[in-house]
């Protein structure tokens, strides 16, 4: 590439980007690091690539999570008015200050490390459970049958959903993730209505009769910290679609990495007290989420040289801010398990970074770990280069990893 010219006004929709985004990134990052990006519709973005961009933008109130300014700029665009639902209009990622404010002050104490760290043993049984189903079949596909149904099953537990359920959350966290509000199926539409109204149930039975879950903890709160049902319904769909997705995409992220990376699967399997301490450049390296999710410009803005007029979306490439060379120069394209601060941007930054991180953390430890333990001779059982991912501007998940046990 000789200049700017050389890529397509929609060059972060193309699958050439999708299967190998590196070499365009950093292309954009030195040449232009705010660069424009057109979609089909008529729409466009700002996407910002470099780091300390990046978190100056995450950090910035100018720039919008408020779903409904979000929804009011889609229907400006579609010439339709559109509103959000309910159930996505009232949990803390979607929303600003001062309603954020309240929300994460009662929330917090549901997603503390040692929560997520009581959960160990439980994310053990479930891991074990799907491996035990994937040992007699001669090419598993780890997406499919351990990276997707392993945090939505954990997250149905942890929210205390009984077990015949977790078919049906898999389900609607399926449908959810892979519909747009704009798509016009009606798809969307329907699972939201029947995710609603079995969530609303269990809100309604655990008001009755709480139990040790997090539902129960968020509708028996403290009354200072205490949300409304509407609110615990929207946290809910929160934990099903940001929760679910992103830690589905890591999961299986972190596995291919380490069923390519031969020497350094041997490393963690040599020393399990390693495990841990090396999530957060395996999450560097992986990059689960490819883009943190879009804000739009309440006001006009200026970002790494560039003035953004208000009413515009702005993109953050995860992606790119995690392999940006000024933040890590030592050989950034590299899986280094003792790099020294791996500080990713995958969970975000600032005020909207995520509640959920160590949990996620904790689940794709444990499934890594308990993969490779039991399965030490795994191998892919496709070249590398085969591996193809889903089309997706926020997850980065692959679709199908097949192996060899």
């Amino acid at each position: 590439m000789t200049g700017t010219r050389a890529l397509s006004k929609y060059w972060m929709l193309t699958n050439d980007f999708t299967q190998n985004p590196y070499p365009v990134l950093e292309y954009v990052r030195r040449e232009s690091p705010v660069r424009e990006l057109s979609f089909p519709d008529g729409g466009r973005a700002w996407v910002v690539t470099r780091y300390e961009d990046a978190k100056a933008a995450l950090a910035d109130p100018r720039l919008s999570r408020d779903v409904h300014v979000h929804y009011r700029l889609m229907s400006e665009r579609t010439g339709r008015t559109m509103t959000p639902p309910p159930e996505e209009a009232n949990h803390l990622a979607n929303l600003e200050p001062p309603r954020h404010t309240p929300l994460r002050r009662a929330i917090s104490f549901a997603f503390t490390p040692r929560r997520a760290e009581a959960l160990r043993p439980k994310v053990e049984q479930i891991a074990d459970e799907l491996l035990d189903r994937l040992a007699g079949l001669d090419r598993p596909d780890l997406i499919s049958g351990y990276a997707d149904p392993l945090p939505v099953i954990v997250i149905a537990e942890l929210m205390g959903v009984p077990a015949d359920a977790w078919p049906d959350f898999l389900r609607w966290s399926t449908a959810l993730r892979s519909h747009s509000p704009t798509e016009g199926s009606g798809v969307l539409d329907l699972n939201i209505r029947e995710l609603s109204r079995y969530m609303s149930a269990l809100i309604a039975e655990k008001e009755r009769e709480p139990g040790e879950d997090l539902l129960s903890a968020l509708i028996h709160a403290d009354p200072e910290r205490r949300l409304t049902s509407t609110e615990i319904l929207s946290t809910g769909f929160a934990l099903m679609t940001g929760g679910n997705d992103t830690t589905a995409s890591l999961v299986g992220g972190v596995i291919a990495a380490l069923l390519t990376h031969p020497a350094e699967r041997t490393e963690l399997l040599a020393e399990p007290g390693r495990w841990g301490k090396s999530m957060d450049e395996l999450i560097r390296f992986v990059s689960p989420i490819g883009n943190t999710l879009q804000r739009v410009t309440t006001e006009p803005v200026e970002i790494g040289g560039v003035s953004i007029p208000a009413g515009e979306v702005v993109v953050i490439s995860a992606l790119s801010t995690n392999r940006d060379p000024h933040q890590f120069p030592d050989r950034p394209d590299e899986l280094d398990l003792n790099r020294p601060k791996p500080a990713h941007l995958s969970f975000g930054f600032g005020i909207h970074y995520c509640s959920g991180a160590h949990l996620a953390k904790v689940i794709t430890e444990i499934a890594a770990r308990r993969l490779f333990e039991r399965f030490p001779e795994i191998r892919l059982a496709v070249d590398p280069a085969e591996l193809r991912y889903q089309q997706n501007m926020v997850v980065r998940p692959l679709e199908a990893l097949p192996v060899l046990l």
